[in-house]
């Protein structure tokens, strides 16, 4: 099949884990045989060489203005600030959307004929009115964004990125034929508001199983992680409240840092930052094992499902394994989110004992082989989605 990804999230360099998740779904469907294009609409910055260089000819990069509607609600939104009002985050799910993309696609169907579209994130569910019917509309959520500020203030954090209603949300997931969830709870949650509009399927992050990683004997972990205030807060958090407990029973411990989240916090006795990396495995394979902090958030931990990929032993908050429930214990060991006692004797526990170290290598890897298996059958149904057992929308068409 000839299938299109548009996204306004680049793939490269692949320093956050929607980029990642981007880039190994479009990997996986060409390793399955399928034709596979990307259309890059810029509302962040990327390596355009790069992306050129692994895409080829497939590669298209997208002309985006920011439409007069974000500006305006900008502004709006400022003014319900000062006034402390919650509605001063939330976009409408279109603000982001550049009309102007829509022509654009329609062409470069026309040049290519698409049999299937993948869209990135709600808030560009707008790009798949581009495609006449016939071609399988999918919808890859990433996340759920529906009154996703309150998480924000509920923790006592300024909301960031983009948040929209309940409302604003299902008008988009409504586009797609297929809506793509990154964990079941959220699947439960779209299937719930479209009521039969689309088809809900989960896939997960599809993961890298092409390296292996040979794990350093000292005593170090290493969380790699953007410069997001999630990853801010929980890193933060674990320097101020863990790191000293596990020192003062292994003195020579050190968490080492890797990504843009090193820009972010301050440095600290035991704290080693390497900032970007050219190479997850490698940065990995310097510590005895890997540290997940984070205290909030929704979606998949992209970071913990690597961690499964490539081997390395884990300690991961709850927030950090939403998602994979049913790997804790097994795959890796998760403590509650605000717990600094409990991750500090999880880390000093998993760094004395070699033997529950390997046992957790083997039952991450063997959780990705089976995980992953699963991801590339649920894609492929999404793609043959008519085949597939029809839900009201697809069998009315």
């Amino acid at each position: 099949m000839r299938v299109l990804i548009v996204s306004s999230v680049p793939t490269h360099p692949p320093i956050a884990g929607n980029r990642a998740r981007i880039l190994t779904i479009m990997d996986g469907l060409k390793a399955a045989g399928h034709s596979v294009y990307f259309a890059w609409a810029a509302l962040e910055d990327g390596d355009r060489i790069a992306m050129m260089k692994h895409f080829g000819c497939g590669f298209t990069e997208l002309l985006y203005r920011a439409p007069k509607t974000r500006l305006i609600a900008r502004l709006r939104r400022r003014v319900q600030r000062q006034l402390g009002w919650a509605s001063a985050y939330v976009s409408g799910v279109d603000d982001w959307y550049d009309p102007g993309l829509t022509p654009q696609l329609a062409a470069l169907h026309a040049q290519h004929g698409f049999d299937a579209v993948f869209v990135e994130y709600v808030f560009m569910s707008k790009a798949l009115e581009a495609f006449p019917p016939g071609v399988v509309k999918i919808l890859d959520t990433h996340d759920r964004f529906a009154d996703r500020h309150l998480y924000y203030l509920r923790a006592g954090k300024r909301p960031e990125w983009f948040a929209t209603t309940p409302e604003g949300e299902r008008t988009g997931l409504a586009r797609a034929d297929v809506v793509l969830a990154i964990q079941d709870t959220e699947a439960a949650l779209f299937a719930s508001a479209l009521q039969g509009q689309a088809r809900v399927l989960t896939v997960g992050h599809l993961l890298d199983m092409s390296q292996s990683v040979l794990l350093a004997s000292a005593p170090r972990a290493v969380f790699i992680a953007s410069g997001n205030s999630i990853n801010v807060d929980g890193t933060k958090a674990f320097i101020t409240d863990a790191l000293p407990l596990i020192r003062a029973e292994i003195p020579d411990f050190e968490l080492w840092l890797a990504g843009d989240v090193c820009q972010q916090v301050p440095d600290a006795p035991g704290v080693h930052k390497l900032g970007r990396v050219n190479s997850v495995a490698q940065t990995y394979a310097q510590g005895a094992l890997a540290v997940n902090p984070v205290r909030m958030g929704t979606g998949l931990n992209i970071k913990t499902m690597e961690c499964l990929a490539l081997g390395v032993p884990l300690v991961a908050t709850a927030s950090g394994s939403r998602g994979l429930e049913n790997l804790r214990g097994q795959a890796f060991l998760a403590v509650p989110d605000d717990d600094a006692a409990a991750m500090a004797a999880a880390m000093i526990r998993l760094l004395r004992d070699n033997a529950l170290r390997m046992t957790l290598v083997q039952g991450a890897l063997s959780a990705a082989r089976a995980w992953n298996i699963k991801q590339l059958e649920t894609l492929e149904c999404a793609l043959h989605t008519r085949a597939c057992v029809p839900d009201q929308k697809v069998a009315q068409r």
